[in-house]
């Protein structure tokens, strides 16, 4: 297995690999991105589901992991929190086969164009064995995140980032209001969220109020966004 794969949770995995668009200062302090973002895999119930994978092509390591594990599943999904996350993932569905889920708007985004095999889903609810999507309140390009009922857990993409001293609420500069999405957070914390798996930045583990503790921290905001 790839020396970058840790398994957070039985059949939950977590890799990171340096994205292709970072240049160097992109990670400051405040408003900064890691060179390195966040994949995952889950499995269920004869189900691999890759969420916003990144794999580097000179990685045989992560290829021959992911080989073991959605290469042999009855069926794979690549789960996609918002179309600029296609990464890598028409990579995998040309070795695995397999169907991508994204929300039916984000579908419609240019970078989708002429993409085969997407499955787009219209609301809330199960999109995969063991996964149920939440479309992001007042997001106008359709992020989700996926919440995995059996680890408590989240898998987010743009709306949550991991920083060096905790979890923060990465609100999109363009949102047509703040509030409604500060009032859709807090609505989150009905579910029993104990771990928040963010594309960008360290995972939170925080436990039970890891989202209450983000609300608390100050919003991560892009450089002159406010």
């Amino acid at each position: 297995m790839s020396e970058r794969v840790e398994e957070i949770a039985p059949n939950l995995h977590r890799w990171t690999t340096p994205h292709p668009l970072w240049r160097e200062g992109d990670d400051k302090e405040s408003g900064g991105w890691p060179r390195d973002v966040g994949s995952h895999l889950y499995e269920r119930d004869g189900t691999a589901i890759v969420f916003d994978p990144q794999i580097g092509e000179d990685d045989p390591e992560l290829w021959a992991f992911l080989d073991e594990h959605a290469g042999g599943a009855e069926r794979v999904v690549v789960a996609l929190t918002a179309s600029w996350h296609l990464r890598n993932t028409l990579d995998v569905i040309g070795r695995y086969g397999g169907e991508i889920r994204l929300h039916r708007i984000a579908a419609g985004d240019t970078v989708m164009q002429g993409v085969a095999n997407v499955h787009p889903f219209d609301a809330d609810g199960e999109v995969a064995p063991g996964v149920e999507a939440f479309r992001v309140a007042n997001h106008v390009n359709c992020e989700v995140v996926y919440w995995l009922p059996e680890h408590a857990a989240l898998v987010a993409g743009e709306v949550f980032h991991g920083r060096p001293d905790g979890l923060r609420i990465a609100p999109d500069p363009y949102l047509p209001s703040r509030d409604g999405l500060y009032a859709w957070l807090g609505a989150l914390n009905r579910l029993p969220v104990r771990l928040v798996l963010p594309a960008h930045g360290p995972a939170a583990p925080d436990g039970p109020g890891v989202i209450r503790r983000a609300l608390e921290r100050p919003p991560w905001t892009l450089p002159g966004s406010g």
